[in-house]
């Protein structure tokens, strides 16, 4: 469930729709809203995009940090 609070957190706190990042990630917004609810997990390269698109770390999505900053 973490990774569903991350990714709702980082839509609200940045005014995000699901629809918006459909258009600016290519993923669907029925996808993005089985994420939403918790139905669903992403898989590893959804996981890679969204920490691009939202410039966090992967683990900071998964729960494993709480250091959204990414290493590079």
């Amino acid at each position: 469930m973490e990774f569903t609070q991350r990714l709702c957190d980082l839509l609200e706190t940045r005014s995000i729709t699901a629809y918006r990042m459909s258009k600016d990630t290519g993923i669907s917004e029925r996808l993005i809203g089985y994420w939403k609810s918790g139905e669903r997990q992403p898989a590893k390269d959804s996981l890679i995009k969204l920490a691009d698109y939202f410039d966090v770390s992967v683990d900071y999505l998964l729960g494993r940090t709480d250091n959204p900053k990414v290493n590079k």
